[in-house]
Parts: C-alpha cells; structure tokens; sequence
C-alpha cells in the first residue's frame, strides 16, 4: 500500500480494516499502522499542495520512491494498492505494472476533473483495477478503456462521530450552551503557516464562542501550538476525534480538501478557504490551463455554491469572518443543499465492497 497524504493514511485504514486476512505492508501513517498495516515509511508530513510547495520536498520524495521500488522487487507483493496522491504514486504505479505487479488505485488520481484527456488515459492505461469514487469519475475512466468499478463514496461509511454530543463535551471540558467553531488549518507544513494565522484572526474578531482544533497527528502539534500561544488565544488542541469535532460543531473553517466533503456529509455548516503560492496560482490557471467553475468538492459534484468558498486573494480573514457571522445567525439555510450533495454519493457499504472487489481481483477473479 502506498498513501502519501494524512487523508490518504485516513481513508486507506479503512481500507485496510476489512482487508485483516490479507498481508499490507508499505508507506502510509498512523492509522495505517493501527489498523495492521506494517508501515515501512512514513510521509505523511511532507505531503504538499503546489508546484513550488512541493520543490523541497522533491529530493526526499525520490529517495522514497527509489525504496519503495526496491521493496516491490525484492518482495513481489501480489498487488500495489496507491491511495490518492497522484504526482507520486503514478510514477511507482508504472514501475509496479513494468515488474509485473497488479495495480490497483483507491481514492484515484482527478484527471476526470481537472487533468487531461490524456492524463485520463494514462491513468486508464497504467492502473489494473480502478476504484472510483465518483459517478463521473467512474465514467470517464471506463470512457477511456480503463477498469472501473464503482461502490460510491468511503465518507458515506467514515464519516460518523464516535460518541455522542453529551460525550464529546464533557471528555473535551466545553460548554454545551455556548457556540462551538472548529478551526482546520490542514495537515501539510505550508498549510499550517500560511492558513492558521488567518483563522486565528478570524477567531480573535468573533465574541461568545469556544474554539477547538483537531489535528490529524502529534507531529503538528508543537508547530501548531506556537502560533496559538502567540495569539492569546483560547482554543482548545485535540488530537484524533476529528469526526465528533466536525460533527458536533456549529460552524466548521476549514482550508479546501477532504475535510470541506466531511463536514457536508455529517451537516454541519463549513466554510471553505485556500492560498496556494502565486506562481503555483498562475502556472495552474493560465499555462496549464485548469479551468474550474468550482474548487471545493460539494460545490463541483451540486453544480452550485452549496459551501462558500474563498481562494487566493478572496482568503481574507475580513470575508471569513463575515461569512461566519452570516452562517452562525442563519444554521439552517447555511446548511442548504447538503443533502442533495450526500445523494450524489452513493449507498453505505463502499469500503466493504471495495476491499471484497481488491481481493477477488488479486486471486484473479473477474
């Protein structure tokens, strides 16, 4: 298994968890690891978003892929299963495929969204087993010869809280009567840098509400308590429980990705934000011409702002927190459309019936 990205670990633990008569081994993070995964190598903390965000890392990155190459031959594990994270994991999916390993792709490489026609086909030609996790996506590498199968969304199965509201209060010392906003910075480097500063002044601007904010894993959390205690701030840092947090909040902020998906399906209110570099801006926008009507997933599957969304230079903790204002007056029609959006992906069970489909397809089963 090859997962890059804390996300990626997330949702690949699942994975893993209905696969326990199966031997894993390979790159992920924590939750990999507590599901019984030998985890070889660790990542997870120099994952990136960007072209420039992601030139520091490029050195580290390509010796990973030299070991996990090394791995893969020595070992010749029936299959390699690549969890998101495409600019690294295409590369080892070639080279697995070149070495006669099975492919297999869960949480699949977004050339059906913002690629190629091209970079649709190398996906469809390159990867054995497709596991889409969109209709759309699901019919654009089937389009294209790939093998694609289609159960629905792994979030439709994680994305529940662990305990009740009751629970959750009293296990984190909050208050049940006062507003609860959730700060999500991200769980990459560069994203805890440029986006918490923001969220902390937007947090220092709202009266009369607690704040708490999870973080995905430990190695945050000293980067991340520096730049609260520097703001005065009373916030509370938790570590795992993200799905209680998001679902037991009144207002959720959060940058762009998974999270902004998560926080629609448990119906909570989200705003959604980003700031990539300028270049990293200008070279998707006008020289690789990724064209979007929309960046945050429920608004791309709805065709609609069903999340309000402020990107580059719209990222302002001024928009934030007026839009913030308007959500927590207005819970009830912030909330519009998320249940046109959860429709829009699929029925509980796609993470059993993905782990079933990776077996038989390893055993060579149709």
């Amino acid at each position: 298994m090859s997962a890059a990205e804390v996300s990626a670990d997330h949702l690949a633990g699942y994975l893993a968890r209905e696969m326990k008569d199966c031997c894993l081994f390979g790159m992920g993070g924590e939750n990999m690891r507590s599901a019984g995964v030998d985890i070889r190598i660790d990542i997870t903390e120099k994952s990136s978003v960007g072209i420039i965000e992601a030139l520091k890392h490029i050195p580290s990155h390509l010796s990973t892929l030299k070991a996990l190459k090394k791995m893969m031959k020595e070992e010749k594990p029936d299959a390699l299963i690549l969890v998101d994270a495409q600019g690294f994991n295409m590369p080892l999916a070639s080279y697995a495929k070149s070495i006669g390993i099975k492919t297999i792709y869960f949480i699949a490489p977004q050339e059906w969204l913002w690629g190629t026609k091209k970079g649709v086909s190398k996906v469809a030609k390159t990867i054995d087993l497709i596991i889409s996790i969109f209709r759309k996506e699901h019919d654009a590498y089937k389009a294209a010869g790939g093998n694609s199968v289609y159960f629905g969304h792994p979030l439709i199965d994680a994305a529940k809280p662990s305990m009740t509201r009751g629970d959750f209060f009293r296990k984190f010392s909050l208050n049940p009567g006062q507003k609860l906003i959730a700060l999500c910075p991200g769980s990459r480097n560069h994203e805890i840098i440029s986006l918490l500063p923001i969220l902390l002044d937007v947090a220092g601007r709202i009266d009369g509400a607690q704040f708490i904010l999870p973080i995905s894993s430990i190695k945050f959390k000293s980067m991340i308590g520096s730049q609260i205690s520097r703001s005065q701030l009373n916030i509370k840092v938790i570590e795992g429980n993200n799905y209680d947090v998001l679902a037991y909040s009144d207002l959720v902020i959060a940058k762009s990705g998974t999270i902004v998906l998560e926080s629609v399906c448990l119906g909570t209110p989200v705003i959604m934000f980003y700031k990539l570099s300028p270049i990293t801006y200008y070279i998707g926008k006008y020289l690789l011409r990724i064209k979007l009507d929309h960046y945050s997933m429920p608004n791309i599957l709805a065709g609609s702002r069903v999340v309000p969304e402020y990107v580059m230079w719209q990222a302002t903790a001024d928009n934030i927190y007026n839009e913030a204002k308007r959500m927590l007056a207005d819970p009830g029609k912030a909330k519009a459309g998320y249940q046109e959006v959860v429709s829009l992906l699929g029925q509980p069970g796609s993470i059993k019936r993905s782990a079933q489909k990776i077996i038989e397809f390893v055993r060579g089963r149709p």
